[in-house]
């Protein structure tokens, strides 16, 4: 207590002991306290060690006083407005927020409303009360003071269910790196576009799924929470728009179903959202522009309001230019609302959005989360357009881009990534400005980083930028990025992350020399490449086989050899052949393609089972897998190996090979109609040789 003053010494007496005073004493020793913290965060740390808290949750559970009970609530509150304070109440496994929870149900309004206002304070600072998240009768309840007799108290119920819902959103990256340290495997994060050749630079990234954050929304609206919100929105004159928004927002982030509920809504909550963005002042104009932005990603706005959309965007990035709060928030609103949609982004960027999110970055002053969202807005203003790109150059931020993959903050460091993957895509970039910023080592060194985030990121990038035409792919190679790409395939329990380094060694092969092949295998290891192929991720057995159509392409010096593979390379094409999964054929399909190019190979194929199969595929839905196959039979049909080739042809007669390509000769599809009729024309050239030698 030596830090205190005497009154207050007195006073913490006094608390220790408050049963021995009358109610008097009590309340103005309570007050006291009171009156000492309000704004003195000094006052509130030197009582916060000396027990206030404990003590007064002892005097709330005893007491029957209710206004002794709404004085300690109040400071209860005020000291949950600092750090220490916030991790303080909310230790010892929230011992010192169920006398507070209780009290939300006592009988007295103001007592219902203090109490809540120090939750919500403490939901603000820390984290949201579990028994709000995860009991159900703590989710009851909270939904219930939405229909509370007092707009306080709705007021700060949906406060708490819009933190709870940042909580859940927030931690889902720190539960995933807990996942990968505990063993578990992540299986949220939607694929890449598996659709792209193997030259393709890399446009989608991890898009993880926070189902966390879906069931809470779900269980919310079950229970009446978003009817009640939405009742409450639609009361004209309401004071509450603001933590009523904020709430909606985070209700319909990421979810149709409850979007569409919105939209739909009977109480035309969708022309209230337009109105507010219309009318109102910047901080309920943003809020009303991200549910709409909710709206248009569940993709349940009709197109009939598509000029409403691109009316919202000069309006955001006007708001880049107010207080801090809503300047940190607009830029991640705009990236939201253009993700995925190239004509925006072209609206946007001609609205000089690039340039002012660009002095964000510049600015020393600018907080981490403004910078972070500016990162993340530019990242997807470039992800579609190369004039896009241009402005980001002519900007001159990419040296700061830079330097930001090596911030002390994680966040900053994979919005970085991100940001540089989507300049990666560019061609000019990666031989120009990323180049002449030497982006290449420091990317490499994140693959070790600490967060799995950003190690995810670093190695989505790294795929563009280890590309043949990439004057960084010999840097990449010269400062061992093999060898941990290669590590990392094996060593991480996490999809995305194993995907992205498969990607990026697949790439790395991409009509490479034999020399690198040879030693790119060397670290990678056949018996390393088999298990890939073996892979219970069918996204990571795809890149494997595309690998080994790399490894295979123009393969002159047995890279790829049953020998090699442990004898186990026909058999694990045969199984791939099995898949009910189109990619993983049609890559099956060219590894066999290119490996019959061989004639041991080409010999091996013919007397496997894979040459009864491959039929069967020449009907296929797929025109990319038609494709393949027929490219298969005229690798099989090559006239190199003269001596064998009439015997391969007989074969694929017998099994009916050339009646099924006459079948074929008016395919759609222009590359299959092209291929049937060289391979007719190969077996109809060998019938009429063995015709004339007769």
């Amino acid at each position: 207590m030596s830090n205190l003053d005497e009154k207050s010494k007195e006073s913490l007496l006094i608390l220790k002991s408050f049963e021995n005073f009358n109610e008097e004493i009590q309340l103005s020793t309570i007050k006291h306290i009171k009156n000492s913290i309000i704004g003195n965060k000094k006052k509130k740390l030197h009582f916060l060690s000396n027990e206030l808290i404990e003590l007064l949750v002892n005097i709330i559970s005893k007491t029957n006083n209710d206004n002794l009970i709404i004085q300690c609530t109040s400071i209860i509150g005020s000291v949950a407005n600092t750090v220490e304070g916030s991790k303080k109440i909310n230790s010892n496994n929230g011992i010192y927020i169920k006398p507070l929870v209780t009290l939300l149900s006592n009988s007295n309004q103001k007592i219902v409303e203090s109490s809540l206002r120090a939750i919500k304070i403490l939901s603000m600072n820390s984290n949201p009360p579990m028994y709000f998240i995860h009991d159900s009768t703590g989710i009851n309840l909270l939904i219930s003071l939405l229909k509370y007799p007092l707009e306080s108290v709705n007021d700060f119920a949906a406060i708490i269910i819009a933190k709870i819902c940042e909580y859940l959103n927030e931690i889902h990256p720190q539960q995933l790196q807990q996942q990968q340290q505990q063993g578990y495997n992540n299986r949220d994060s939607n694929e890449m576009d598996t659709s792209t050749g193997t030259t393709t630079i890399i446009t989608s990234g991890s898009v993880n799924i926070n189902y966390s954050l879906l069931q809470y929304q779900n269980i919310i609206h079950s229970k009446g929470g978003l009817k009640a919100l939405l009742y409450l929105f639609s009361q004209p004159k309401s004071k509450l728009y603001e933590s009523i928004l904020l709430a909606i927002g985070w209700l319909t982030k990421d979810n149709v179903l409850l979007s569409s509920i919105v939209m739909n809504s009977e109480l035309g909550s969708f022309d209230l959202l337009v109105t507010l963005f219309k009318t109102k002042g910047p901080k309920i104009k943003l809020l009303a522009v991200n549910c709409i932005c909710n709206l248009n990603q569940s993709k349940v706005i009709p197109e009939s309001y598509s000029y409403l959309i691109r009316n919202i965007l000069p309006t955001i990035i006007r708001l880049m230019g107010e207080e801090d709060s809503i300047q940190e928030d607009a830029p991640i609103i705009l990236a939201r609302l253009i993700s995925d949609n190239e004509d925006l982004q072209r609206v946007a960027s001609e609205a000089e959005a690039i340039s002012r999110l660009g002095q964000f970055l510049k600015d020393v002053n600018s907080s981490d989360r403004l910078k972070i969202n500016s990162l993340s807005a530019i990242a997807v203003l470039c992800s579609m357009r190369e004039e896009s790109r241009k402005q980001v150059s002519d900007a001159k931020i990419i040296p700061q881009i830079t330097s930001f993959l090596q911030s002390d903050n994680y966040a900053i460091r994979a919005a970085s990534c991100r940001l540089t993957k989507s300049l990666s895509r560019s061609i000019k970039h990666l031989r120009t400005s990323l180049f002449d910023c030497t982006i290449a080592v420091p990317l490499l060194k994140l693959l070790d980083d600490k967060s799995l985030e950003v190690q995810v990121s670093a190695s989505a990038t790294l795929c563009n930028l280890i590309l043949d035409f990439s004057p960084m792919k010999q840097t990449i190679l010269d400062n061992g990025g093999v060898k941990k790409l290669v590590d990392l395939t094996q060593s991480t329990w996490d999809f995305q992350l194993r995907l992205n380094c498969v990607w990026a060694i697949k790439n790395l092969l991409f009509m490479a020399e034999p020399s690198l092949k040879e030693s790119v295998m060397k670290q990678f290891t056949y018996q390393k490449l088999i298990s890939l192929l073996k892979d219970y991720e069918p996204p990571i057995v795809e890149q494997a086989l595309s690998v080994l159509r790399n490894l295979a392409y123009k393969d002159q010096d047995q890279i790829v050899s049953d020998e090699n593979f442990d004898c186990q390379l026909i058999p694990i094409l045969e199984s791939k052949l099995q898949s009910e999964i189109p990619e993983i054929i049609q890559q099956a399909l060219f590894v066999i393609c290119n490996i019959v190019g061989n004639e041991k190979q080409r010999s091996a194929v013919m007397k496997s089972p894979i040459v009864l199969k491959l039929i069967n595929f020449m009907d296929h839905k797929s025109s990319e897998i038609r494709v393949a196959v027929v490219w298969c039979i005229s690798n099989l049909l090559s006239p190199e190996d003269p001596i064998g080739l009439s015997s391969r042809i007989s074969r694929l007669k017998e099994l009916g090979y050339q009646k099924k390509l006459e079948s074929l000769i008016d395919d759609q599809h222009m590359e299959v109609k092209d291929r049937v009729k060289t391979a007719l024309n190969i077996f109809e050239k060998q019938s009429s040789t063995h015709h004339h030698q007769m």
